[in-house]
């Protein structure tokens, strides 16, 4: 599955919480007499205790995914349920009424309601929040290299950088992979433009953690008086 298929399921699974289901498990194998025959996107229930089998599509849904969720939901003991964004044609339509086969349809650009608008702005939020962080701990290294650092916040291209640190061709090429390794996230490579603004937001919140210790500096936990060890209490006098 790609990681896109996967969000849009997190992203039904979401959807179908706000709208009264409790979510009982993803990506649900199904099997007969032992054997694999299947999976389930969802396993879902509703507010009644009906257990539902819910095969989610990011695109239309035709009426071979129409039959394999209809049965992958009798084996589950469940109802079938799909989320799509409409259907094929007209024969998978009418397979999934005879079926009984339920469906929520999306718009093809799946947000239909402000609420789903909603739950897709706190799903891109967490994942943005999670990238960030991530990229903040590999960041360290380089900006706490304070020259490194400070070339890179001066410049507007690697060529400056490269110039700023005295570098010749060669060691210049060498430290630009050097610093895109250490940054490298799956396929992505990092622009000089975006790396110039992580090292700041590192060091503006460096500081302001700073700024939070000198203003609230940790609870001594020391109970001996005065700071004194064992050896300084035994030399003091009474």
């Amino acid at each position: 599955m790609t990681n896109r298929g996967a969000r849009f399921e997190d992203f039904v699974a979401e959807l179908l919480s706000r709208l009264g289901f409790i979510i009982l498990g993803k990506r649900i194998r199904v099997f007969v007499n032992g054997n694999e025959v299947g999976e389930v996107d969802i396993l879902a229930q509703d507010a009644a205790g009906n257990k539902y089998a819910v095969e989610v599509k990011s695109g239309k849904i035709d009426v071979t995914g129409i039959r394999q969720a209809y049965v992958n939901a009798k084996i589950l003991n469940a109802r079938p349920l799909i989320v799509a964004r409409g259907f094929s044609n007209t024969s998978a339509e009418a397979l999934a009424r005879e079926l009984g086969v339920e469906t929520i349809t999306l718009d093809e650009n799946v947000l239909v309601k402000a609420e789903e608008l909603m739950i897709a702005i706190e799903m891109a939020l967490y994942k943005f929040l999670e990238d960030a962080v991530s990229l903040l701990e590999k960041i360290r290294e380089i900006a706490e290299n304070e020259r490194l650092s400070n070339a890179i916040t001066r410049c507007d291209d690697w060529a400056c950088m490269c110039r700023e640190l005295g570098l010749q061709s060669e060691e210049c090429g060498t430290e630009i992979m050097r610093i895109r390794n250490i940054l490298k996230t799956g396929n992505t490579t990092l622009s000089f433009t975006k790396i110039k603004a992580l090292i700041r937001l590192y060091r503006l919140l460096k500081c302001m953690f700073q700024k939070e210790r000198d203003i609230n500096p940790p609870a001594n936990t020391n109970s001996n008086p005065a700071g004194l060890t064992g050896l300084d209490r035994a030399r003091s006098p009474e």
